[in-house]
């Protein structure tokens, strides 16, 4: 059976949104590791360091997926305030991993290991708010736009702001 790539791309792409919800996989799988981390120490630490941000764009222009230059069309042709909003939760996620990525390296021992006990408070609190925000986002997705409980700003403000406090007393 061969499918039209707008058949493809419908696969993929959320029809309440015009988003894929394939991408945010790309955020699960850390969201995993890190709550995972203290119990798996050491096996995932280097797949934690190796994370980086991919935007949605750079997501789907590498993704192997039948549909995903057409994921990408639709994207490109999304109404404007609302991917802006989809792109400040991503970069509010981007950040939140990334900040926790730094605070957990920064309890590596001179051996390079790390104590779960050391890490177990800190990757239970980013694992909370990493799923708080990527709920919310996963809701942009699958709803479109719904009433937010939380303007994305105002979130990212929030926990960014807890993060610092953690930082600084960590």
């Amino acid at each position: 059976m061969n499918f039209s790539l707008e058949a493809q791309a419908a696969a993929l792409v959320n029809p309440a949104s015009g988003i894929a919800n394939d991408y945010l996989n790309h955020f699960n799988e850390i969201l995993l590791m890190i709550e995972n981390l203290p119990i798996l120490l050491p096996e995932m630490i280097d797949d934690i360091w190796q994370w980086k941000p991919v935007s949605y764009t750079e997501y789907f222009r590498n993704s192997p997926l039948p549909g995903s230059a057409e994921t990408l069309r639709i994207y490109d042709g999304l109404d404007k305030n609302f991917r802006t909003d989809f792109e400040s939760m991503i970069e509010l996620l981007d950040r939140i991993v990334l900040s926790s990525i730094e605070v957990i390296f920064t309890h590596r021992m001179p051996d390079g290991s790390i104590e779960p006990d050391a890490i177990t408070e800190i990757c239970e609190q980013y694992s909370a708010d990493l799923r708080a925000v990527l709920d919310r986002t996963a809701d942009l997705v699958n709803h479109g736009y719904a009433p937010p409980l939380e303007r994305p700003q105002h979130m990212a403000d929030r926990l960014m702001a807890t993060h610092s406090q953690h930082k600084n007393v960590g």
